[in-house]
């Protein structure tokens, strides 16, 4: 059954669902590889949007499987296919009617998100992008001289921008109902991003950095991009779940490291790097990723073993994903993967 069935697990699972993984990687690596592996089974250890990224790139004859489908996201929830019609619309009105060419805005979709809203990314014209190609991707389309409408995550929007020059001008953040805030230059904005968030990296705040330096003064603190833009400031660097995870494995032994970031990876880290001292600036916890335990996945692996034997339903565990929905988020998946393998080059 091992070549028939594929387990892709995200770093925020619990060790005990990590050793069961044929992959563990961030969202990026499981939507790039996981479909790729041509196992028949995929069974996707990760919350809901994970798991229909992967089943938008599979083949026809890949059944993708989640072992919780009621596992999903707040920040993929903060917004709908309405309201990102509603917004992007908005968007480019106001760039219409300044002069500059509604046509020249482009959505760019966080990997954080749901699977219509993905779609519509890719019928737009758009991209998807990680926390660790947020800034290629934004990069590729601001040297093309376009403007940019990031969802869900504003924190990930404004640190990006950031990194990349981006003046406080030169973004706006919109409402929740789709429109515009008050007062701003649309001809100066470079950037709109919707109000979402992460729940899970929202609560490392600047004081937990400063009382992690006064406890480990020669410590160096990486947080994830998620984090509000004040506490990103205050970091010795931002990087994604495998960005961390690169440069803490490439440090020296004996080295100090404070993480922001979700506890589950951050003492997968600790333990798997015993020569240097990695701690979590505190201990936040992703409620939907724990919803997939040891227990869920060996149903989940049952029932593919059932279905395997004698056709037995698969119930509401199989990812079902229309064709429309697929043809536009596969598309902008793909525009992703373009993107940053050019950029790497």
């Amino acid at each position: 059954m091992r070549d028939e069935v594929f387990v892709a697990v995200h770093h925020y699972q619990d060790p005990s669902i990590v050793a069961r993984a044929d992959l563990v990687a961030d969202s990026y690596r499981l939507a790039a590889e996981a479909a790729k592996s041509g196992a028949p089974y995929v069974v996707v250890c990760g919350v809901r949007f994970m798991a229909e990224s992967v089943a938008a790139l599979a083949g026809p004859e890949q059944r993708v499987i989640h072992p919780a489908p009621e596992a999903g996201c707040p920040m993929a929830d903060m917004i709908d296919l309405e309201r990102a019609e509603r917004a992007l619309k908005a968007v480019r009105s106001a760039l219409g009617r300044d002069g500059l060419g509604d046509t020249e805005t482009v959505p760019l979709t966080y990997m954080n998100s749901s699977l219509s809203v993905k779609a519509l990314t890719g019928r737009e014209g758009g991209a998807v992008c990680t926390s660790g190609n947020a800034r290629a991707l934004l990069s590729h389309y601001l040297e093309r001289g376009k403007r940019v409408f990031f969802m869900p995550d504003a924190n990930l929007a404004l640190n990006t921008a950031r990194d990349l020059g981006l003046g406080s001008g030169e973004t706006a953040i919109l409402r929740r109902d789709g429109s515009l805030p008050e007062g701003i230059d649309t001809r100066m904005v470079k950037l709109f991003a919707w109000n979402g968030f992460c729940p899970v990296h929202r609560g490392f705040l600047p004081r937990d950095l400063a009382a992690f330096r006064a406890a480990h003064p020669g410590a160096r603190i990486l947080v994830h991009p998620e984090c509000v833009p004040e506490t990103a400031r205050a970091a010795d660097g931002t990087a994604s779940t495998e960005g961390i995870l690169r440069e803490v494995a490439s440090a020296a032994p004996g080295t100090q490291w404070g993480i922001g970031t979700e506890i589950r990876f951050v003492e997968r880290l600790a333990a798997s790097l015993g020569d240097r001292l990695v701690l979590p600036l505190r201990r936040e916890a992703c409620p939907d990723m724990a919803l997939i335990t040891p227990k869920r996945l060996e149903e989940a692996l049952a029932a593919v073993a059932a279905h395997r034997r004698d056709g037995a339903s698969l119930g509401g565990l199989e990812v079902a994903v229309s064709p429309t929905e697929r043809e536009g988020a596969a598309k902008a998946l793909e525009a992703m993967m373009a993107i940053t393998e050019a950029a790497a080059r």
